[in-house]
């Protein structure tokens, strides 16, 4: 009889697990309570609940006598299952401890401050507390504690600001805590390391861009321009914290800043991270990172001689704007690329602003490392999104005679 998998979260950017679980002759339920989801459509059952509310997800859990758990692309999926892994023995999970930890700011940035890992500096901030900046140096960004894709995020300049800005913040907690932290300067990057027994088994470097909203990454690519230098450093570091928190093996995920020899670490989260990132690593490396990342969900290890060849030079765009407006249609005209769409509506749709929407997710192979890392940060560039008005309220051409 096939095993039984549910896969906790139903959107796009969680398709490409549910069809990996596929293609293993499992048998994939799926739960989301947007019943127009793609996964739903695929399903061999589909369960519409909320799964942010973990009594909800338990009680089908237990129901339905699931043998595996697997959490999509966002917070609220792996924190659920990590609590219900924790009750019923599901494998490749953190201590529901561990995973608090990781996936709220405030108690990340305790950790890395009581054992000196490079990370901003800090203080909490919870709602109807004297609102105070402390020791900490302008300017600062005020962030919800459990929010994620920079939602709520406040840069201020000066203490005058910051009172608005944490009131602001906390309209985007459900905790109605935030944290103030210390602005640092540089790039921005992520790595994904996948960890076997506290090591760093394989790993990827991305570079990473906001340039429409702030805090929200649209465009990336790989492979990275770090040096081996900061890679080394980065990868000792992360190493370091696995090995303090006692993680289970699997993906964890890191944003981080770098700027010459120093960097400094944003977030980590174990979950996949969204807007198909995986698929910009498989295309670039032909690795597997989806297969990967579901390894230890199904009781699996991740194998520690991943062969790594030459690196095609692929960069990602998430495309979004600042203005909602109702969709027509998009074009694109990237210098020196072969490109790939995956579009996320439909003409006639409303796209509302980022970071709260999105029209498509657009891959670019380019013929070298050098249009790449050129290219990359200026892909919303390249893009012209053209509303229903538009097209329609300009002046008609007159006919030629």
């Amino acid at each position: 009889m096939d095993k039984k998998a549910l896969l906790v979260g139903s959107s796009f950017s969680a398709a490409p697990l549910f069809f990996v679980l596929k293609k293993r002759g499992i048998h994939v339920s799926v739960c989301g309570n947007q019943e127009s989801d793609p996964c739903h459509q695929y399903a061999d059952a589909s369960f519409y609940i909320d799964y942010s509310n973990r009594d909800e997800l338990l009680h089908l859990v237990e129901t339905e006598n699931f043998d595996y758990i697997v959490p999509s692309c966002n917070d609220y999926a792996y924190m659920s299952c990590a609590w219900v892994a924790q009750r019923l023995g599901f494998p490749g999970y953190d201590r529901y401890d561990v995973a608090t930890i990781l996936h709220t700011k405030n108690e990340f940035r305790m950790l890395t401050e009581q054992h000196s890992l490079p990370a901003p500096k800090s203080r909490r901030q919870e709602a109807g507390q004297a609102i105070e900046a402390g020791l900490l140096h302008f300017p600062l960004l005020v962030k919800p504690v459990d929010s994620f894709s920079g939602r709520g995020v406040v840069k201020v300049l000066s203490g005058s600001d910051l009172t608005s800005a944490v009131q602001a913040a906390l309209q985007s907690s459900r905790s109605n805590e935030v944290v103030l932290e210390e602005f640092v300067e540089g790039s921005l990057h992520s790595h994904s390391a996948f960890i076997c027994k506290n090591e760093v088994v394989l790993d990827f470097f991305v570079d990473e861009y906001c340039t429409v909203y702030p805090y929200q990454v649209n465009c990336s690519n790989h492979p990275s321009f770090l040096p081996e230098t900061t890679r080394i450093n980065v990868r000792e570091s992360i190493t370091r914290l696995v090995r303090i928190l006692g993680m289970a093996d699997g993906l964890l995920h890191t944003q981080f800043i770098a700027n010459g020899d120093k960097f400094w670490i944003i977030e980590c989260m174990r979950r996949c991270p969204g807007d198909l990132y995986s698929s910009l690593v498989e295309l670039s490396t032909g690795v597997g990172y989806v297969d990967l990342y579901v390894r230890p969900f199904l009781g699996e290890t991740i194998p520690a001689d991943v062969q790594l060849g030459e690196s095609r030079y692929f960069g990602r765009h998430t495309i979004s704007t600042s203005q909602s407006l109702v969709n027509y249609t998009f074009s694109y005209n990237i210098p020196d690329a072969s490109v790939r769409v995956v579009p996320l509506k439909s003409s006639g749709e409303r796209l509302g602003i980022a970071p709260f929407d999105k029209l498509a997710i657009l891959f670019a192979e380019y013929s070298s490392r050098s249009t790449m890392l050129e290219a990359t940060p200026q892909l919303t560039d390249f893009i012209t999104i053209r509303s229903l008005e538009e097209t329609y309220l300009e002046p008609v051409p007159p006919l030629s005679t």
